[in-house]
């Protein structure tokens, strides 16, 4: 598949289909029409349509449930393509987006800064990023920890290093986005960062570090820096 066919980013352009692959891509095997209409509780022609358009963008793959009972032809089953294609569309996606940030630099960084933290905000978190019971701050570790799962689960190859003060990104999957776009690609990297370290109690605790070594990027762990004695 052409990562560059336009066919790619009208497919991707739809929620419904989004959420079409997204669903295909969890799934344990291919599935029908019918469980996709159920799935997403859309009308079997409205499925239809728009796993037309996945498939001609190569995104989907289709497949014969064997021959049909009686007359009739075969039921189709639907697959998303390898996660490599899947990959491919999604880094230009990535690319057509990053144009849509206006022209200025500073704003550029700053409106894809808010747009990755609002998303953390609102997204799930993979290692149960809630403050204790008291409110208090989470540890150095604990916050290292949870941006280490966090990384494992964007598909970062995270490794935690520095005596736990830093994370290498060893497989950034926008990494040439980035090497094109920095200034919005790893502003909504950061700014996904700042929503991770504000849920542990921690605001600025996370510091991206784009390219801080061929092919890698690192995250820094800021040292939580100790409170005021209490009052005697």
């Amino acid at each position: 598949m052409d990562s560059s066919d336009p066919g790619v980013h009208k497919a991707l352009s739809a929620p419904a289909r989004r959420a079409l692959l997204a669903t295909l891509t969890e799934a344990s095997g291919p599935l029908d029409i019918e469980q996709l209409a159920r799935a997403l509780d859309l009308h079997v022609t409205t499925v239809r349509h728009h796993l037309t358009a996945l498939v001609e963008a190569g995104l989907v793959e289709v497949r014969r449930a064997g021959p049909a009972a009686g007359r009739g032809r075969p039921r189709l089953r639907y697959a998303a393509a390898p996660a490599r294609e899947q990959l491919a569309a999604y880094r230009t996606l990535v690319e057509v987006l990053s144009l849509g940030y206006g022209t200025d630099p500073a704003e550029r960084s700053a409106r894809a800064e808010r747009a990755g933290r609002d998303w953390g905000a609102a997204g799930p978190d993979r290692a149960g990023g809630e403050r204790d019971q008291a409110g208090a701050a989470v540890s150095d570790q604990v916050l290292a920890e949870r941006v280490l799962a966090e990384a494992e689960g964007w598909g970062f190859g995270p490794e935690l290093t520095a005596g736990g003060a830093r994370v290498l990104l060893h497989n950034c999957p926008f990494q040439q986005n980035a090497e094109s776009h920095p200034e919005v690609v790893c502003a909504v990297h950061q700014g996904m960062l700042d929503a991770i370290a504000e849920r542990a109690g921690r605001p600025g605790g996370l510091v991206l570090r784009p390219f801080s070594a061929p092919g890698v990027c690192s995250i820094d762990v800021a040292r939580a820096t100790p409170g005021p004695p209490p009052a005697a």
